[in-house]
């Protein structure tokens, strides 16, 4: 049971693996790009190039699905990032339970975003997590778990990608210790639980009298998505690399944050924050395509005084 990119690895590693897989369960199928034309998920597109069967229910509340997947008689499901409720008739099914994998180390970071809220918040380490499921939101017990250590530089999309091959092989592990039983599970402190909860589209908005470092987390936790930005010339500027200028120094107090206070020839714009500056790396412009920091200045003339919001 998967939907996005994130859970791919999973399926072709149970896949190459040799476990026998009954039925791929993902979401259905939705309008995407200007066109909104109907697109396939990555993971019903993968499951179509394995010749393995696929069912798209929008519920799994309903009696059908129950009945159709009692019929399979499973020993386990497999559940990444599939984006739908699991009631617990439906986790009753297997003979093993249902074993789900999450990007960040339990009981850190419950919900739909540990990814981005790992680096939100600056994080040098998160991981992956395996649990057997219940009827409560990532609160199942752990089956296994790995810790990761984060790149300096690496933004969301780059720690999916690396935290989804790690995870394929953590959920083929976790199937076998499933197998001999229980006993090594272990229960989550709930006294040490956060949240991470879904980011919309207004988190991406960059607020340049915040530190530095807190503008550059925010840039690399929501890239690709939901994208941080700010505003020039009233237009949206899609900021998605970013990097800290230390070799500047604030000296002049009537500069204010989102203020052009250089133009660096070799990288790109200058920007002021509350504590320093950063220089913007890569941008996408509203309805263009994304550019160097270099190819911006060229492009839109740019000159210092000029200011973002």
């Amino acid at each position: 049971m998967g939907t996005p990119a994130f859970a791919v690895p999973t399926l072709e590693a149970l896949h190459h693996k040799g476990h026998e897989i009954l039925a791929v369960f993902a979401q259905p199928d939705r309008p995407a790009g200007r066109g909104r034309s109907i697109a396939f998920s990555p993971v019903k597109q993968k499951a179509m190039e394995l010749g393995l069967p696929v069912l798209q229910p929008a519920t799994l509340k309903d009696t059908n699905t129950d009945k159709h997947l009692s019929t399979l008689k499973p020993d386990a499901l497999v559940v990444v990032a599939y984006g739908l409720f699991l009631p617990q008739n439906i986790l009753d099914i297997p003979k093993h339970g249902a074993v789900n994998l999450h990007p960040s180390l339990l009981p850190k970071y419950r919900g739909a975003a540990p990814i981005n809220h790992a680096l939100l918040h600056g994080d040098k380490v998160t991981g992956i997590t395996s649990i057997l499921m219940n009827s409560r939101m990532d609160a199942g017990d752990i089956i296994l778990q790995e810790t990761v250590a984060i790149n300096d530089d690496e933004s969301a999309g780059q720690l999916e990608e690396r935290l989804s091959g790690l995870g394929a092989d953590l959920i083929t592990r976790s199937l076998e210790v499933m197998k001999v039983g229980r006993s090594e599970f272990r229960k989550q402190d709930e006294a040490l639980v956060t949240f991470a909860p879904k980011l919309s589209p207004e988190d991406g908005h960059i607020d340049w009298k915040r530190k530095s470092l807190e503008i550059q987390n925010q840039v690399r936790g929501l890239t690709p998505k939901p994208g941080a930005f700010t505003m020039f010339k009233e237009k949206r500027l899609e900021i998605l690399e970013i990097l800290l200028n230390t070799e500047y120094r604030i000296q002049n107090t009537e500069e204010v944050p989102g203020l052009v206070v250089s133009i660096d020839k070799n990288k790109g714009p200058v920007i002021r924050t509350s504590d320093g500056s950063l220089v913007l790396l890569k941008v996408k412009p509203q309805g263009k395509k994304e550019m160097s920091g270099q190819e911006f200045l060229r492009g839109y003339r740019l000159e210092a005084g000029e200011k973002l919001t």
